[in-house]
């Protein structure tokens, strides 16, 4: 029998921001959370980026309190820097919010974000607001606090502009003004039709000596304080100790750090409320008091809990029942929504309740039919059976049913033919391309949401001991290897095949140059059969036949690459090349499944469109040969070699000076003196290298976490000046400079079409050896040399710039292509 799954709509705007605990969960942490019903109180924690968050807070608030918290981060991250792999963008953002997840799970707080884009580092509120549009933002955030419905907002950082990034001070002056402006109908009130208003009664700003470190005025008589060092005897941990196990899921950004014991105070500045109820949570009635039948909900719960038998937690279900009852008859709030969820999942743990639908294979596509398996196990002496499986807005139920005896599997086979119709699984703030500052989401009740929905749910419909009890269950991939055992992972649907070009950029550097390209499609499905079509921009040519292009009954995970051969136009410029495929008569936009995969995150996938930039630049290269040092991941060593070079990855530690010799040119990529332990250790091979006549450029580094080390060839000081306004004028010192002419003319036009910034972490000090070569500076700021520093070494040259390459050479800027270019080439009349 064939039955057909369909998405399942969102239909509450917290349904998938609850970090997800174990299940079944074990008695210790089922009776945890059976206290967690006795109080109402919530509180929202308000920043800018994935790792603001103060995690010990929020595990304080969730686990010592046993309130609700939550976290609304305005970005997802997706403008920082990424020391696991190359990841950048997109693919940042949606890494740093599976950490944030991960984060949440472990201190048990909630997540929402807003639609701002991490477009960089931001000196100043204002350029902030500029670039995401405050109104939209501020919008997302009352939103946010009408659906959560916070008693006390607290904020990370202060509204005083310049003691930190941009995007920080931001947070903090919109939460502030959507503290206020939540309980107002006439504020974004197209939003009441799907919500209510909402006002908090309180809001703080969670200070620290941090923010004084410039002024050492940090006077804690001044702030209200609460003391977030205490432990959690049912959970065996302190929730510092939590707080560090949480913060250290943010490995993309190297925030990993050693627990610590004992009290630690946290301090408050009262921004708002009412004027004798400073301290953080006076005045707030935390149980069921103000609630209708509040007084029969909160007698149920503290029977509940005081009744509780961590040997036989299934004699708990029948009175979770009983306080289910009594909260459905409850007017709809967050409390009502969320006390409901919670009790769902405590009488599936105390159930023992097992249930998976799976599939073995992590991906499908529409059209497809696949086999499924779901399982379920009854691990109670609880009277379970099972009254249907259906498949929400269809007519048809799974065909299933029967008694759930202790400890005994029902496992079920089904065939499902996934629609044609069906959506894709792309993240859905990337449906849509993107201002510079801010995700476009048509859907107001996904704005927030931290992630998609699953893409197949089954509803399952239970008697336990005579109650009706449903729950959704989401289809996921199911594996099992010899190393990690039993793997579990999302399932995706995704299009039948992935396309992808060779490179993302690729670079001409003359007018008719002829260039072979390469194409990879992959099989999502089984014996697949299509024709790739290539849309190639005006002027330029394709010089193949499409016939090559076609592929036939390829296996499903197979591969199969192409090359067809390119003639450039005559106008120079950035072009796009897109690529399609065709399927019978059919024509479809091809995508490229990006795959993410990291051990510490599920597995994840975005879509992009299958396409490729063209950039014609009149770009000159002396020398063939670059030898490139890993940093913290970038992609300068792709962008090098579609301009022609012959790129290898150097093992510093092993290279001898004979081998390096080989090379015209040496990159460190970006904080390599950071991350790199063999070139902390090795670094003067590179100072004989240059004294030999060798080319050695330096990407950018920092301050943090580099060891006390004169790495360089002359002195140098490394500061935090940067320019992250991309449009900022630059001007040169030496106009005359090689650099600057050879064997390509740098002028003032190479500096437009940058993204983001640019650049980082400058110098501010150096050797009379240096020459620096650049001036600029963001607006209202006093003018900046150290973007770009040369040095004669021996017969070769050193070079050190923290212009952003890492992000204008995947952007597709010619003229950065022709100044790194400059930078490569052999140093002139050594």
């Amino acid at each position: 029998m064939k039955f057909i799954l369909s998405i399942f709509l969102l239909t509450c705007f917290l349904a998938t921001s609850k970090a997800q605990l174990k299940e079944p969960a074990p008695s210790s942490e089922i009776l945890h959370q059976m206290q967690k019903l006795q109080y109402t109180t919530r509180v929202l924690y308000v920043a800018a980026h994935p790792d603001d968050e103060n995690t010990r807070f929020i595990a304080y608030v969730e686990n010592g309190k046993k309130f609700e918290a939550a976290y609304l981060s305005l970005t997802r991250g997706d403008g920082g820097q990424n020391v696991i792999g190359p990841e950048l963008r997109e693919g940042l953002g949606l890494i740093r919010t599976q950490e944030l997840l991960a984060a949440r799970n472990i201190d048990g707080g909630e997540q929402f974000f807003t639609r701002a884009n991490d477009f960089g580092y931001s000196k100043n509120p204002d350029e902030t607001f500029n670039k995401w549009g405050k109104e939209e933002v501020l919008s997302d955030v009352v939103w946010t606090i009408r659906n959560f419905q916070p008693d006390v907002i607290v904020t990370r950082f202060n509204k005083t502009p310049g003691i930190t990034h941009g995007h920080h001070t931001a947070s903090a002056i919109l939460a502030h003004e959507a503290f206020k402006l939540a309980g107002d109908k006439n504020a974004f009130p197209e939003q009441l039709k799907l919500t209510n208003i909402w006002q908090p009664k309180k809001i703080y700003w969670n200070t620290s000596s941090w923010f004084f470190s410039r002024s050492g005025d940090f006077d804690k008589s001044k702030y209200v304080t609460d003391n977030a060092g205490g432990y959690a005897p049912l959970l065996g941990i302190s929730y510092t100790e939590m707080a560090a196990l949480s913060r250290s899921r943010h490995k993309s950004q190297a925030f990993g750090t050693a627990g610590n014991r004992g009290d630690e105070i946290e301090y408050f500045e009262y921004w708002s409320g009412p004027e004798n109820d400073k301290a953080l949570f006076a005045g707030i009635d935390h149980s069921w008091t103000n609630f209708k039948n509040g007084k029969s909900i909160q007698k149920a719960v503290d029977e509940l809990v005081n009744d509780f038998q961590p040997t036989a937690p299934g004699k708990s279900i029948d009175q979770l029942f009983v306080i289910k009852d009594l909260i459905e008859k409850l007017e709809e709030s967050a409390v009502r929504n969320d006390k409901l969820r919670a009790i769902e999942k405590l009488i599936l743990d105390c159930a023992g309740l097992y249930h998976l639908l799976y599939h073995d294979n992590p991906y499908a596509a529409p059209g497809d039919e696949i086999s499924v398996n779901l399982e379920l196990v009854n691990r109670s002496d609880a009277e379970i059976n099972l009254v249907a499986a259906a498949i929400k807005d269809l007519e048809e139920n799974l065909s299933i049913s029967g008694a759930l005896k202790n400890n005994q599997v029902m496992l079920e086979k089904f065939v499902i033919n996934i629609p044609e119709t069906f959506s894709y699984s792309n993240p859905y703030w990337l449906d849509k391309p993107s201002a510079n500052g801010l995700y476009e989401v048509d859907n107001q009740k996904l704005i927030g949401q931290a992630e998609n929905p699953a893409a197949i749910e089954v509803e399952i419909r239970l008697k336990i001991n005579g109650n009706d009890f449903s729950f959704k269950s989401p289809l996921k991939y199911k594996t099992s290897d010899r190393i990690n055992g039993e793997i579990i992972q999302p399932l995706y649907i995704v299009p039948p095949v992935s396309v992808e070009f060779g490179e993302e950029v690729s670079i001409f550097t003359s007018n008719g140059q002829q260039k072979e390209l390469t194409v990879k499609v992959k099989a999502l499905k089984d014996k697949l059969s299509a024709k790739l079509e290539l849309d190639l921009p005006q002027g330029w040519k394709l010089l193949e036949s499409e016939n090559k292009l076609e592929f036939k009954d390829l296996p499903k995970s197979s591969t199969q690459e192409f090359r067809f051969t390119v003639e450039s136009s005559q106008e120079y410029g950035k072009f796009d090349l897109n690529a399609s495929v065709r399927m019978g008569d059919d024509l479809f936009s091809a995508y490229k499944v990006q795959e993410i995969q990291y051990d510490h995150i599920p597995n994840q996938v975005i879509l992009r469109k299958a396409q490729q930039q063209l950039v014609l630049a009149d770009v000159e290269i002396k020398g063939k040969k670059i030898g490139y040092i890993e940093g913290a991941g970038d992609a300068v060593d792709e962008a090098l070699e579609a301009m022609g070079y012959k790129v290898e990855i150097i093992d510093i530690e092993n290279i001898s000076i004979d081998e390096l010799k080989q090379y015209d040119a040496v990159i460190a990529g970006i904080r390599a003196y950071n991350v790199n332990e063999a070139l902390q250790i090795h670094y003067k091979k590179m100072n004989e290298y240059m004294d030999e006549g060798g080319v050695y450029m330096v990407q950018y580094n920092t301050t943090y976490s580099l060891p006390d080390t004169d790495f360089w060839p002359y002195p140098l000081n490394l500061s935090r000046d940067r320019i992250t306004v991309e449009e900022s004028p630059m001007s040169f010192l030496d106009p005359d400079h090689a650099a600057l002419n050879y064997p390509n003319k740098i002028t003032e036009q190479d500096f437009t079409g940058w993204v983001q910034e640019r650049g980082l972490y400058f110098p501010d000090d150096w050797d009379k050896a240096y020459t620096p070569l650049l001036l600029g500076n963001d607006p209202n700021e006093t003018p900046k040399k150290g973007a770009l520093l040369i040095a004669d070494h021996g017969k070769g040259k050193f070079v050190y710039t923290g212009l952003s390459f890492f992000r204008e050479l995947p952007a597709g800027v010619p003229g950065a292509y022709r100044l790194l270019a400059n930078l490569l080439a052999p140093r002139l009349n050594p």
